[in-house]
């Protein structure tokens, strides 16, 4: 399987690395007023522009969705949507916004399913980004990845590094095994969450189990390691051959628009 979707083994740590390779991140916390992200417009703004610096020509915006801490509805964050892309253009920031969220896994997850107001993201919009408890047991979220399968998303499980309960490659080979893709944190390979989370996020690169990079980034402060990333030998091989980022360029704009109309 892993020699499926990621094919090249990782290049020795003297590979030639130019620019910055990603175009598309695909964890964001920068839509205004929703979360632990941006609080306020100039901030999103100002996360945008550095993101655009770095070589970002499309940033998926992943408000936390986890009730009673983030209760935004589908409605919430495609209205912060539309409100900061128009806010860019008047800007003439040229960078392409779209929204997905980073589900909290509870039942409340299952029931946005089941009503047909789930964010996902993709080209088709097949990839659902969400998050856990970092102490839920594997078996909880096998189980729950099948149910989402089920509903005909693709789970994609964001910051996997990051799990206690994840912490050896046999629990994370069994996830995807059952169908789970995995987000890394870009900045997780810098030690900036812990160094058992860098030493898991640079296992999961060299055995070619990362499907996305993300910068996950809710503010400016993060931005220095995420920078820093990029000159690695981990990230440079993984974003440049491996992980599917780039593989979402195609602009969405045309179906969240028709999604948030229809709703109003």
């Amino acid at each position: 399987m892993f020699e499926t979707l990621f094919k090249k083994p990782l290049l020795g740590k003297n590979s030639a690395f130019t620019q910055h390779p990603l175009t598309v991140d695909v964890h964001a916390h920068i839509l205004p007023h929703l979360d632990d992200g941006a609080s306020n417009i100039d901030q999103s703004i100002t996360i945008i522009r550095a993101l655009q610096a770095l070589g970002y020509k499309k940033i998926i915006a992943t408000p936390h969705v986890m009730s009673g801490f983030y209760n935004n509805s589908y409605e919430d964050i495609l209205q912060s949507l539309h409100l900061l892309r128009s806010i860019l253009k008047r800007n003439n920031i040229h960078v392409e916004i779209d929204a997905s969220a980073e589900y909290y896994l509870e039942d409340n997850l299952f029931r946005l399913i089941e009503l047909g107001e789930i964010l996902s993201f993709g080209n088709q919009k097949k990839y659902l980004l969400f998050e856990a408890s970092f102490i839920s047991k594997p078996s909880y979220l096998i189980e729950s990845a099948h149910r989402i399968q089920q509903a005909g998303y693709i789970p994609v499980l964001a910051h996997p590094e990051r799990y206690i309960s994840l912490n050896n490659i046999d629990t994370l080979t069994r996830l995807l095994f059952n169908g789970v893709l995995f987000q890394v944190n870009i900045g997780s390979l810098t030690g900036y969450y812990s160094k058992q989370a860098q030493e898991i996020a640079e296992t999961l690169v060299k055995k070619n189990m990362v499907a996305f990079f993300g910068t996950n980034c809710h503010n400016e402060s993060q931005l220095k390691s995420i920078k820093s990333a990029f000159e690695l030998p981990y990230f440079q091989h993984a974003a440049k051959e491996n992980v599917l980022n780039n593989s979402l360029m195609e602009t969405e704009t045309q179906y969240w628009s028709s999604k948030m109309y229809a709703k109003i």
